[in-house]
This record gives structure tokens, sequence and C-alpha cells, in this order.
């Protein structure tokens, strides 16, 4: 059953046929006036040609202004049919949220005459096209249908957005706009226009010129199809910044499902300048802008400066956006990109340090591969630029390390994404990952170990017990390397591994590194030192103690 069908059965049943209108299609029907006498226009042997002809206009007005009549009462009714609520949007939803809603929702109360009321039109077309009058029936129809519609049309769109205007937008503004402009072409394409098409034909059809219904269609929706797709055409003539990709991919998606549609109701070569102009639109947006969207955010991410450390080496608020753009297209929009993305990014970065091995890797992957591949590469280099903005080294691997572990996490989570950068170059980040710790540890912890060993203590100098061991020396490693652990335990502590599997793994290398060889020092030579007085001035740390302090480093801001 086509829409046209399904609505009129709908208006049947809820409308009242011996509705104010019923008398009216009565004396129609019957050639009556509206006193009920025989209709001015019925030929009269006694009347003269003046007044054959004024009996004829009289005729001819009635007749057009009953069309209007019948056609009116759906301008009336307009009213009523906006106040539904189920026609509203919810603007507090998230965009990703209302996406799929807008897309399948229907916009109730747009309606059409009754059949009842369509053959009455009908009847009064072919009368009036018996007298040659038909075209004041058209511009009546094409006025009152394109009220109605400009009623309904203003509570799905009222905005007339140029290239300028869809610019000054703020973004979230422009969010809010193609979200409705989303529901406003489903709505358009998918009932009121084909509606209107088919109730011009119903109307029309076999009367006078047999396409007459056609142009009654463009005359009425024109306009509105023109505002739609302006607003279409000033995005895909904008260069939009980077975060607002995923919104134009969204409206990409969607345009293009409508293509099929826009095609069906614009059939015609009368519509082959909407054809056209859709077809450039879609060219646009998914060739030159979104194209253009991620090169700006690669080129973006490319030129950024260094710029201050990050208190305690943890994760860079650029690496948790950079992987969640990233990971966020994969998982939304990898078809579309896929199919829009044809060629591989631009490699030439100008002064700025990129391993020839890196640029290599980008050899034999698809396009969209090799464009998420490219951005990683680059986040990577951004991260190396801003560890050396570390006065401490150390801290340095540790920033390292936990930003490349985040990288490999996000990556990890994404099948997709884990397909598309290959387990060579992730395994390759894993080991980064590897490198900066084994780094952190041993230029911090190994510095302690060195205090630990038992080379010099047989020294010629100093008092010493019977084993040979110098007991000053002994005292004197024994307060460096408690000098040495409390400096590096209190600088730590504000030292940051957010992931909690990656911290225990630092947690236990340390412990690793550090326990054996303190238990070991500490068995050998207590007794020799742990004497007195002055015992706890020398040893003052437990194994456990020890570990427990280590146990308890890189958790700064759960604290807070």
């Amino acid at each position: 059953m086509n829409s046209i069908t399904v609505m009129e059965a709908s208006n049947s049943n809820s409308r009242d046929l011996s509705s104010p209108t019923e008398p009216v299609y009565q004396k129609i029907h019957l050639g009556l006036g509206y006193d009920g006498t025989k209709s001015p226009d019925a030929s009269s042997p006694d009347q003269t040609p003046a007044e054959a002809n004024e009996a004829m206009e009289i005729a001819v007005d009635r007749l057009k202004n009953d069309f209007q009549d019948i056609l009116h009462l759906q301008v009336k009714g307009v009213a009523a049919a906006l106040t539904d609520p189920s026609s509203t949007t919810d603007s507090t939803c998230s965009f990703s949220l209302c996406l799929s809603a807008l897309e399948e929702s229907s916009y109730s109360g747009y309606h059409g005459p009754s059949p009842k009321e369509i053959a009455h039109l009908r009847s009064i077309a072919q009368k009036m096209n018996a007298k040659g009058h038909l075209d004041k029936l058209v511009h009546v129809y094409v006025t009152e249908r394109k009220s109605f519609m400009y009623a309904h049309f203003r509570k799905l769109w009222d905005e007339k957005s140029g290239i300028c205007d869809v610019r000054r937008l703020e973004w979230g503004v422009l969010e809010a706009k193609i979200m409705r402009w989303i529901r406003a072409v489903h709505c358009c394409l998918r009932g009121i226009l084909p509606f209107e098409k088919q109730l011009s034909n119903h109307v029309f059809r076999g009367i006078g010129n047999d396409a007459i219904g056609e142009p009654c269609f463009f005359a009425i929706v024109t306009d509105y199809v023109a505002e739609l797709l302006d607003f279409a055409d000033a995005l895909s003539s904008c260069r939009p910044s980077p975060e607002k990709l995923q919104e134009i991919l969204a409206l990409y998606r969607s345009f293009s499902r409508l293509r099929s549609d826009i095609n069906s109701v614009f059939e015609s070569e009368a519509g082959q300048t909407i054809r056209v102009r859709t077809d450039c639109i879609l060219s646009r947006l998914g060739g030159e802008v979104v194209s253009l969207a991620l090169s700006d955010f690669e080129e973006t991410l490319l030129r950024e400066l260094c710029n201050y450390p990050i208190p305690g080496g943890a994760i860079h608020r650029s690496t948790e956006y950079v992987m969640g753009y990233v990971t966020s297209l994969v998982s939304e929009s990898k078809e579309t990109l896929t199919e829009l993305i044809t060629s591989k990014p631009s490699t030439t970065i100008g002064n700025l340090m990129i391993s020839d091995l890196d640029v290599k890797e980008l050899e034999g992957r698809a396009p969209l591969a090799a464009h998420f591949l490219w951005i990683i590469i680059v986040l990577h280099l951004n991260l190396e630029r801003r560890s050396k903005c570390y006065k401490d080294s150390l801290l340095a691997n540790l920033f390292m390390m936990n930003n490349v572990h985040y990288i490999v996490q996000q990556i990890r989570r994404s099948a997709a994404l884990t397909e598309m950068i290959g387990d060579n170059y992730i395994n390759k980040l894993t080991e980064n990952v590897q490198d900066s710790m084994t780094n952190y540890v041993s230029g911090t912890w190994d510095v302690l170990v060195y205090c630990l060993r038992h080379e010099g203590l047989n020294g010629s100098w100093g008092f010493t017990v019977g084993s040979g061991v110098s007991r000053k020396a002994l005292k004197l490693r024994f307060k460096n390397f408690n000098t040495l652990f409390k400096e590096t335990h209190r600088t730590q502590m504000m030292w940051e591994v957010p992931d909690l599997e990656l911290r225990t793994k630092l947690h236990q290398s340390i412990l690793d590194k550090l326990i054996p060889p303190y238990r070991n020092f500490l068995g050998k030579f207590r007794s020799l030192i742990d004497r007195g007085k002055q015992s706890g001035k020398y040893i003052m740390y437990s194994a456990e103690q020890l570990e427990a302090k280590v146990l308890g480093l890189f958790s700064y801001s759960s604290y807070l």
C-alpha cells in the first residue's frame, strides 16, 4: 500500500464524512447553486450572450471558491496538528544517542484531503478544465498546499543558513542544527514530499495537460527543498575543524542513504537540478570536507608545540584526546571513512624528525589504516618532544611509559583499530613501554642498590670487626642508602602511574631489583651494626617496611 493510500485511509477513519463541506460537495455534484436553485452555468434559451458570459464567470468563481474551501480546511486545521508532542525532538540527548532515532522518526500530523474530498477536487478540476479555466485552480491548489506545507515545514526546519552563517556558529549550536536537519530531511523525503507528489497526481491526473500534477508538485515544494539543500551546501563548502568530522560524517551517511529517495521523488527531467545539486553536495561532503578535516587534524598534531610538562608524568590530555578521536572514528565511521578516504597521508613535515622506519610503516597499508597509523606515529613523536620538557630524565621515562602504554591500551580495546595498526607496530610500542620502564627503574633504583654492594667495606681505615669489615664504612653505606631512599620516596610520592596493571608491574620491577640485595645486605651486616642505642639511626627499615613504602608509590592522584 503506498503512502497516500495509508494516509487517506487514516484520514477517512478519523474524519466525519458529513463534514461542514458536505452540502458544498452535493451542490457541486448536482450542478446546483448555494440556494438550491439551478447553477448559473446551466444553459437557458432566454439568456443573452452577455448574460451567458456573466453566468459563466459566476460559475467559474464559485467552482474555484469551492475548490479553495476544501483545501483551506487543511490549512485551518494545521495549528492543532502542530501541537502534537510526538513531533518534537529531545534536544537534551547527545548527538550519537539521538541520531538513530532521528533517522527512524516520522512526522505525524501531516495529511491531505480524504478520498471523498479528493474525488470532489477532481470533479471541480474536470469542470474547470471543460470551461477552459484549469489554470485558476492550479494557482489555488499550489497556494493552499504550499501554505499547508509551510506551517509543517517550519516546525521541522526554520533555518536559512549560508556559508557565513554556518562558519559563525559555535559548535554546540551547529551540532543541534545538524541533528534537526537530519530529522527534517528524513521526514520530508520519506513522508511529506512523496505524499504531496502523489496528491498532486491524484487530483490532476488525466485532466488537461496530463503532466500538470508534476509542475504543481514542484511549485509547492521547491523552495523548501532548496532551504534544506542550502544548509548542506553551506556545510560542504566550509573547511570544518577536525572535531566536527564525526558529525559531518553522520550528516553524509544520512544524506547518502536518502539519495535513492531523492532520485525517486525528483525522477523527472524537472527534478534534474535537485538531483545534480544533491550529488555535488554529497561529493564535496564525502570527498573534500572529510579528507580536509582528517588532514587538518594530522597537521595540527604535527605542529603542536611542546608545552609545559604534565605534573607527575601522568597521561597527557593530548594523548587522551587523540586516541579518543581515533577510536571514535573507527567505532562509528570506519565503513564510511574506508569508502571516502582514498589517498594516504602526506609525510612532508618540514624540519620535524621522523625516522625512515616509521615512515616505512605506512607502506602496503590501505589509505584509512595509513592515516590512523600516521596519527599515532605523530602522537608518539610529540610525546617524545614533550618528555624533553622534564628536567628530571627519570620522570620523562615515566611519562613516556604511561602515555605509550595508554596508546597501546586504546588500540587493543578496538578490534578494528588493532587490525588496521597491526601487531608489528603494536609490539614496537609495547617494547617502547618496557624500555621506558627499564630506564626508569635502572636510573632510580640502581643508585640505591649500589649502596648495598659488599665491595669497599673491607677497608684498612676505621675500626673493623672480626670479619675485617669497617664499621665506619658500613654505617656510611646505611646512612647513604637511607638518605637516598627517603629523598627518592619523598619526590616520587607525587609521581603517577594511573593504570593499575602497569603500576603493579612497575612495583614488581622495583621490588625485584631492590628487596633481594637489601635483604642480603641486612642479613649479612645487621649484626655488626645493630647494637646499642644508635642501632635505629642506621637501620631505619626492615625489608617489609621498605616493600610497603615502594608499594605506596605512583598512586598520588588516588589520594587527592
